[in-house]
Order: structure tokens, then sequence, then C-alpha cells
């Protein structure tokens, strides 16, 4: 233990799972670092007084299509310090890198090799030109692409070979995994799947799925869907972890758990995730929320809420108008109620999946239908009127907390601490060293730490108007206080967030602005 500190905390309750601490202790920070933890204080330049707060590490959210400054701004309230995009991924990597530093970021980022991107690319016949002229959020880059017609075709032998080559040369960029969102394209052949499990395999990398079917397919099940990514593990030894498995496994979750949890058992190197909300959002444009499917399994229209239009969707024909209006337009999707056939209790029952994490899968923020389409999308906080986004986007983590802990005393703070930082981190870690540093707080572990007035914390339930989740006293980003007093503070401005990639050691990492 070092004598003296830059900035010290003192008087908190210490919430580090990895360590099995729960007890007021001081952290002291220098230089980005944990270099104290103890009953005992140090010499300090600077002292913060948490006394009557959690201190905890800072969540680690593996799931955030908001990869934009007011994304990072909005998660920044919701505790987290790392926001990455590994479901969908990023295709050309170092462009969307680029874009980002450029602009800066507020929190620690890092991004997948986009399967489904380069794919898109591939099966488009997409020169550079066409390339760059693409929005650089991935999120924003598959909307766009959403009027395509041959991105979700099955791919011939040639275009499968290019498609595994764009993924590599990501992966060779620094990509943490390979985002895989199937469901999108659910009528790719097992060659190409298998293919890319190889690659995975091959690089000691993971596989980020969103599974092919989710409950509402007709002629196929959920679980099937676990089932085909638990063969493709057995089969070519890839890590492989399941996105949103709440929202993916609605109305089939008791058999979907038991597959997982079952391969598990028999030592095949599959995680999970969820968030804790009751309805999901995605592009209006996928593939499973077509009429068709939605009426060969009684799934009512109204389910689905258009977001820009704040509209609740009122018959089949409207979303096939709405479809071919919009296919890149926002929506909610409401999985999971007491007037619907699949109640909360089995949202409760998933989240509570031994081991998964929690993530936000946040979405960026959208225009209301008659905002002032001459304005730019705001990039600091507070969010004007006019715009929307899935709550989700800014209070996972601490709905989290007040809900599953507080409120209802279903899971131990510590639990939920582990979900939110602790086990993410070690997901992560197994492809990219650097997260090592991450999701505890350790002597030597990154200065990454959230200061929570757990009594007071509030979530947000609506999507508009958008404002930030209440809770964050303090956050620190690489040992910089992004929140002071539960307002931002000017490095917020300067947006100290790193890249974060695969191919860095923690050195390199430290090091990386």
């Amino acid at each position: 233990m070092t004598s003296q500190c830059q900035t010290l905390i003192t008087g908190g309750r210490v919430v580090d799972p990895r360590h099995h601490i729960d007890e007021v202790l001081t952290i002291g920070i220098t230089d980005g670092r944990i270099v104290h933890v103890d009953s005992e204080p140090i010499t300090a330049a600077h002292t913060i007084d948490a006394t009557g707060f959690v201190v905890a590490p800072g969540f680690v959210d593996m799931h955030s299509h908001a990869q934009n400054e007011i994304g990072h701004l909005l998660q920044a309230y919701d505790g987290v310090t790392t926001s990455l995009e590994l479901e969908c991924g990023a295709a050309p990597l170092n462009r969307t890198l680029n874009a980002a530093a450029e602009e800066g970021r507020a929190l620690n980022y890092g991004y997948s090799a986009s399967w489904l991107l380069a794919r898109m690319m591939v099966m488009e016949g997409m020169d550079s030109d066409q390339v760059a002229r693409l929005p650089t959020l991935p999120l924003e880059m598959f909307s766009a692409m959403q009027g395509s017609g041959n991105w979700a075709k099955p791919a011939s032998e040639e275009e499968r070979r290019a498609i595994i080559e764009l993924v590599s040369q990501q992966l060779d960029d620094g990509a943490i995994g390979i985002g895989v969102l199937l469901g999108y394209a659910p009528a790719i052949d097992s060659a190409e799947l298998h293919a890319l499990a190889r690659l995975a395999a091959d690089r000691n990398t993971t596989l980020f799925v969103h599974a092919r079917y989710g409950a509402e397919i007709e002629g196929h099940t959920a679980h099937e869907s676990v089932s085909e990514l638990v063969e493709l593990s057995e089969s070519t030894g890839a890590r492989i972890h399941i996105c949103h498995f709440a929202s993916s496994n609605a109305g089939d979750a008791k058999k979907s758990t038991r597959v997982l949890s079952d391969a598990i058992d028999r030592g095949l190197p599959m995680t999970t995730e969820s968030y804790p909300f009751e309805f999901a959002s995605t592009v209006i444009g996928a593939d499973f929320l077509s009429p068709e499917i939605l009426r060969s399994n009684s799934t009512p229209a109204s389910t689905i809420t258009y977001l820009p239009g704040s509209e609740q969707v009122s018959s089949y024909d409207r979303l096939a108008e709405l479809r071919a209006q919009d296919p890149g337009g926002l929506c909610l999707i409401q999985y999971y109620g007491p007037d619907l056939p699949v109640g909360v209790d089995e949202l409760i029952s998933t989240l509570s999946f031994p081991g998964a994490a929690f993530a936000s899968d946040a979405m960026p923020l959208t225009r209301l239908t008659g905002g002032d389409e001459g304005k730019p999308f705001p990039t600091a906080l507070p969010v004007p009127p006019g715009y929307a986004v899935h709550p989700r986007s800014g209070s996972c983590f601490i709905r989290a907390i007040a809900w599953l802990h507080r409120d209802t005393g279903l899971m131990d703070l510590s639990d939920v601490v582990s979900r939110s930082s602790d086990i993410p981190a070690r997901i992560l870690a197994r492809s990219a060293p650097s997260f090592e540093a991450k999701g505890h707080l350790g002597v030597g572990a990154d200065a990454d730490i959230v200061i929570i007035d757990i009594d007071t914390a509030v979530p947000r339930f609506e999507p508009a108007p958008v404002t930030t989740a209440v809770g964050v006293v303090y956050l620190f980003v690489n040992g910089e206080m992004l929140i002071e007093n539960r307002e931002t503070t000017e490095t917020a401005v300067a947006k100290g967030g790193r890249a974060l990639l695969a191919t860095a050691s923690v050195a390199e990492q430290a090091g990386t602005q």
C-alpha cells in the first residue's frame, strides 16, 4: 500500500464482488489507477466523503448501441464507465474508431468485428467510396442498409470467404470478438455460421450472438436457437455469448435456460446477458417483426410502438406500411406484462440465471415526428424536447439496483453489482487482456468507480422526454471525475474515454487516449 494518493474516497460502503468485499473502506486513486484499499485513510490531495453511499466498480456494459456523445452521457448517469458495441460491432473498425476519437467520448469504448455489416458490404457489392458515405455509428449504418435487398440472402462460397476475410481484418485491427446479428439474417446457412465460429476459435476470441429465432417465429422455438449455438460451440470450440437472453427467449425461457445451463455444466464456454425491462427496441424493418410472422403466432401488432411517431401500431396492415416507409425506424416491442402471455415473473427468473451479466442494449436517440429536422442531434445534456429513446439506454443498471435489490430484495446488492461489473469484465478478459483491470476495485485496477445513493435512485421508464436516471453521485473514468455531486464536470467536456482494443496489453491501454 502507498502512503499518499491524488484522490481518496472515504466513508462509503465498498461493494467489490470479485474480492468478496462489502464494508466501509477507503479507496485511493493516483494516475488513473487504484493504489489503496484499506480501512485506514492515507494522505490525499483531494478527499471525497462517500458516507451513506455505495462505492462500486464502474459498470461494464457489453451491449450498447448508443455509441455517440449523448449516448455516453446518458449511460454515465447509469453508472457505466465502459460502453461497448459487441452485438452488432463495427466494420470497418478503424473508420468507426477514428470517428469516435475525433468527436471524443466520455466513457471507455470498444467494438467487436461486425459480421452483419461485413456481410452487407460484400453482398451488396459496395466499394470503398460507398462504404465511406455510410454513417460511422454502427447501428445507424445498419439502419441505413435496411432497404437493401441482398444482404440477408444465403451467400455463395466465394461471398462467404470474402465475408470471413473482412471480419478477420477487423480482428487484426483490434476488434473485441465478433458480433453476430444472426436474428436479422436467419436465412444464412450453417456453413457460414460454422466458418465464423472456427475463425473465433482460431483467433481465441468470442462470438457475441443475437440468436437466429425468437419465441415468436412460426415453426421454430427459441430453445432451438440456443441448441444451435450449443452445438456450434461444441463442434468448433468457440466461445459464445448469447445477447439479451430474456427478450430473445420470452415465452420459452424455461426450456432455453435448461439447454444453456446443461451446456455450461458440461464445460462449454458459453455466457449470456439480459436487461431488466419488459420491452425491447430495434428497427421496425427487422425480419422477425414482419406482419406475417406476428400473425402466424397470434402476436398483436399493438405490441409494437413506432418510436418516431409515438404510435402504437394498430394493425398488421399499418405495420406493413411503416416497415415500407421507414424500415430503419426504431420501435419498442412489449414482451412481458400482466396483459401478455408472458408474465414479469419469467423475466425475473431469466435475469437471475447464474453467471449472467446485465447489459443495456442501449439505443441512440431518435427524433420524434414533427421535430425540427434542421437541428443537429444533441451532443450534451440536457436532451431537449423532441427526442425519444428506450429507457434502458440510461437506466439499465440503476433499474436493476432499485428494482431487483432495493425495492424487492430479489437479489443481494453484491449480486447486482457483480452482474454489472465483475461478470462482464471476466467474460471480456478472455478475449481482451485489458479487461483484467476492470470490473473490480483491487489495487492496480483501473480507477473506473461509481458512487451511488441507493436510497434516492430513480430509473426512467418512459421513452420521452429523455432524461437521466437519478442515483449516481460521483463517477470516475480512468481516475478522472466525470460526475461530481450528481452533476457532470469538465471531464465530460474533455471526453476522456479511451478506445479499448483486444490486441492491447494493460500497460499499452493505459497510455491510449
